[in-house]
């Protein structure tokens, strides 16, 4: 449902011929004849039930997160309990799991009566099957494009074809395909009490949708989707005793379809053994009756008060008196305001004021929310500078930070040590200390411990694997914007050449020498080369030497072997700028870092 690109198809394929049958056969069905007895407190309506399921989120990520089904489901479940005398069942989020809408359903097959009034209310993602001509729920469990993990509708159909009861309405904010739908009958001009009493005795099979297979909307009014938002409106300001479905839908959608590019839908499913009836909603509180003519108040000195809880064995309280644990059913009451409590220890309170009239009854479901108790975070490093930070939220961490129940990645970095990471798990109420002691960094000793030299006299040093902080502080003279302070591991040992390539060298592998400076005979280091010429070097010094293991050495590799373990500038310390005159001393200096780059054989 409320989506782009994702449809519901719910198919139901009952059988009519054995659903007449079993209208006229005569056992047991009694048809109302009084609109008197058409009231909750008569003993003759039969029981109202209402399968509430709204999912706004889901556990695959693949599957769009709704916004506004969780908060439809449980007004609607809530405007039916106290307005129109239903018992309800929500399934929310999490609890609307494929098996648990699949119980759910099987328990109102197996527990409707003949008398009884079904409503089946569905706020979640559906996708079709055009293969099978079917379709699915999609349950907050499923996995996108996993049909298997969907509620197929045929399960659902199995459960429906199965109910004894007089009525079953089915409304789904949701894409639906309209070929399911029989003909809508007219509407009478005049609608009064042998309106309601015959759409009553008739056998009834009704879907109300949000919309035929387009995409329908997830966003409304007042925190509902468009189509949840009217609905609500319209039960809510009913005055009258009775409504009917198709007084609801006449209603609503022409405001639905002025506000969106949906078109509901409203009309008997076919093959499902309609007989003509529909689903009438019958007021439960603020009515007065008509009897003979006469409109009397139905007398009674006290009202009643269901509440049913989301968390068992809640206590409640009317007035501050105990009155029992959730749930409870049938409390006399005095008529008039009363201040209701439930609680529960770990629990925030539930209070609600409510108006109870004498000879009405009441039904409240009380969502219960756990306390989210602070607890305090303090954490001991060695070494005690040691940066702490918290990478799953966003505030920075301080000693004695409050952090809810829940966990938390930490990180503990300090130079010169390897870093840290832990996920931690913080309970309510209780504090939480740690000591954590990070590991120095190994480096790289810069003398030689061993080495060797190649046919053409070059050297070379075994440099061993290691951790380091590549870059430089901010504060270094002649720093680029590209050096920041980074931490590097290089897992596996090299050998760095211990000089420049000389020019004979060069001259040995080459049988040229392009430099420009030559006084200082073959020793001196080769330049004027661009990195092709380099490139040409290497590849056949490699054939001469017999092997393919020379190369340059990567910027991390030359600058971990240049600092020597060391953390400044210079492996023999900082730079320093003593003013303008030493600017060629400088120049000097950062160029014979730059000539660290050296070839390294692995």
């Amino acid at each position: 449902m409320k989506k782009v690109a994702m449809c519901m198809v719910v198919l139901f394929c009952f059988s009519f011929l054995a659903a007449a049958l079993a209208w006229n056969d005569g056992r047991g069905i009694k048809r109302i004849k009084k609109i008197a007895d058409l009231s909750h407190d008569s003993g003759k309506l039969g029981r109202y039930h209402a399968l509430v399921i709204g999912i706004d989120k889901y556990q695959d990520d693949l599957i769009r997160n709704l916004k506004t089904a969780r908060n439809d489901a449980v007004a609607v479940a809530g405007l039916l309990r106290e307005r129109y005398g239903f018992r309800t069942e929500l399934l929310l989020d999490g609890q609307a799991t494929k098996e648990a809408v699949f119980n759910a359903l099987r328990r109102l097959a197996a527990e409707s009566e003949e008398h009884d009034s079904l409503l089946i209310y569905y706020a979640g993602h559906g996708e079709p099957d055009p293969v099978y001509n079917d379709g699915w729920w999609i349950p907050t469990d499923a996995e996108a494009g996993k049909p298997l993990t969907y509620l197929r509708n045929t399960e659902v159909q199995m459960a429906m074809k199965s109910m004894n009861a007089r009525h079953v309405l089915l409304i789904s904010d949701s894409c639906y395909s309209g070929t399911l739908f029989g003909q809508t009958r007219g509407m009478p001009t005049v609608i009064g009490e042998r309106y309601y009493l015959s759409l009553h005795n008739k056998k009834s099979r009704w879907g109300m949708t949000s919309g035929s297979m387009e995409p329908v909307s997830d966003l409304g009014s007042g925190g509902h989707s468009i189509f949840a938002y009217q609905l609500l409106s319209a039960l809510e300001e009913n005055e009258k005793a009775y409504i009917s479905t198709q007084e609801i839908f006449t209603q609503i959608a022409p405001v639905v379809g002025n506000n969106s590019t949906q078109t509901p839908e409203c009309r008997p499913i076919l093959h499902t053994g309609d007989l003509g009836g529909q689903f009438v909603f019958v007021r439960s509180k603020g009515i007065r009756v008509a009897t003979g003519g006469a409109t009397v108040t139905r007398p009674s000195a006290k009202g009643t008060l269901d509440v049913e809880c989301s968390v068992s064995g809640a206590r409640v309280l009317v007035d501050g008196g105990y009155v029992g644990t959730t749930d409870l059913s049938g409390v006399a009451v005095t008529p008039g305001e009363h201040r209701i409590l439930v609680e529960k220890e770990g629990y925030e309170t539930y209070q609600r004021r409510i108006s109870i009239e004498a000879g009405r009854s009441m039904s409240l479901f009380v969502e219960l929310t756990p306390v989210k108790k602070k607890m305090r975070l303090y954490v001991d490093t060695h070494p005690a500078d040691a940066g702490i930070r918290i990478l799953n939220i966003r505030p920075r961490f301080r000693q004695g930070i409050e952090l809810d129940p829940g966990e938390y990645h930490l990180e503990i970095s300090a130079d010169g040590y390897e870093t840290e990471k832990r996920w931690i798990t913080t309970e309510a109420g209780r504090d939480r200390s740690l000591s954590i002691r990070l590991n120095a960094v190994i480096v790289a000793s810069r003398p030689a411990e061993s080495g060797f030299a190649n046919s053409i006299g070059m050297k070379f040093v075994h440099i061993s694997a290691g951790t380091f902080m590549m870059g430089s502080p901010s504060d270094e003279p002649e720093r680029d914007d590209d050096e920041r302070l980074h931490r590097v591991t290089l897992t596996k040992g090299f050998y760095m050449q211990t000089t420049e390539v000389t020019q004979g060298q060069w001259k040995a592998v080459m049988g040229s020498n392009p430099s420009r400076f030559k006084n200082c005979g073959n020793n001196c280091p080769v330049e004027k080369v661009s990195w092709d010429d380099v490139q040409e070097f290497i590849k056949k010094l490699n054939r001469k030497e017999g092997t393919g293991k020379y190369r340059l050495p990567t910027e991390a590799e030359w600058e971990y072997a240049c600092r020597a373990g060391t953390k400044t500038a210079l492996y023999t310390g900082n730079i320093r700028i003593l003013g303008d005159n030493n600017a060629p001393a400088l120049d000097s200096m950062v160029r014979g870092k730059q000539l660290c780059k050296l070839l390294r054989r692995p």
